[in-house]
């Protein structure tokens, strides 16, 4: 509620929203994106390093799936990383629906999912990819000064299903994924029969974080995938499985957040980079 009062109270043009008085969230932006691929509005958050306006590089960015919670949820607790050098500065970049369930134009259920032979509405994974690869992606690398090669792309739950998804088939689309108690227990069948991982210059960095409390269909279905991920002793996957002890699967988002920095940030610069002439 104060995320969405902090919003309608904001004095700026349309698509770039000022949220000054959330200082733990900023300096931070905000701006719809109309998708062509999609015909649907997506509301993006953008929160700057303090240090961006200092220098002309460019910095690490950390794509979130369900931004319109995890966005406000994350940022300031990345911020909180940065104080105890926990986490390295970097653009997060947070992409919501703007409301809860289908009614409210909520798709992540199509739009996170490979396909299932039910529910109908599974399958809309490769053509949200085509609006990352596209419309989204291309517009940040416009507006914000990053670098694309360190990228993070973060999802939890059917979020976390579409980086594992993304990281099989799309691998040059993000620089690391981060899979949060993925959801495969509706289409694993896919996941273990029918997907055939890309070709790849070289493995993709994937961590998977399972909660300890995590609800038995989720925790089955991910051990069969585990089982034959390992069975099948494919090389596309850079693969870590960090176990969060006591964790529940809807809530465990900082704890895995908190895990992935700490590896994907590892021997990496913690500084912005050069930008290229």
């Amino acid at each position: 509620m104060l995320f969405g009062l902090a919003l309608a109270n904001a004095s700026a043009t349309a698509d770039s929203v000022e949220l000054d008085r959330l200082f733990g969230m900023g300096p931070a932006k905000t701006f719809t994106i109309h998708s062509k691929t999609l015909d649907r509005d997506f509301h993006v958050y953008v929160r700057l390093p303090l240090q961006y306006g200092e220098s002309d590089c460019d910095w690490p960015v950390v794509y979130m799936l369900d931004g319109g919670i995890l966005f406000p949820m994350l940022t300031p607790y990345h911020f909180m990383m940065e104080i105890d050098e926990l986490a390295p500065p970097a653009v997060l970049v947070g992409i919501s629906y703007g409301g809860l369930g289908f009614d409210n134009g909520n798709l992540r259920s199509t739009d996170y999912t490979a396909p299932a032979p039910e529910p109908e509405y599974y399958g809309g994974a490769a053509a949200f990819q085509e609006f990352l690869a596209e419309e989204l992606i291309p517009r940040v690398r416009k507006d914000y000064r990053i670098d694309h090669q360190r990228s993070l792309v973060l999802g939890q739950s059917l979020g976390g299903q579409f980086t594992l998804y993304t990281a099989l088939t799309r691998p040059e689309l993000f620089g690391a994924y981060l899979s949060i108690n993925p959801a495969l227990h509706r289409n694993l069948e896919y996941f273990i029969d029918d997907l055939e991982p890309a070709e790849r210059a070289s493995p993709a960095p994937l961590m998977i974080t399972r909660a300890s409390e995590d609800g038995e269909p989720f925790r089955i279905a991910l051990d069969r995938w585990l089982e034959h991920w390992q069975s099948a002793q494919s090389d596309a996957l850079d693969l870590s499985v960090k176990p969060l002890e006591g964790q529940h699967h809807a809530s465990s988002a900082p704890a895995a957040y908190r895990a992935a920095l700490a590896w994907w940030a590892a021997d990496k610069p913690t500084q912005c980079a050069e930008s290229a002439e």
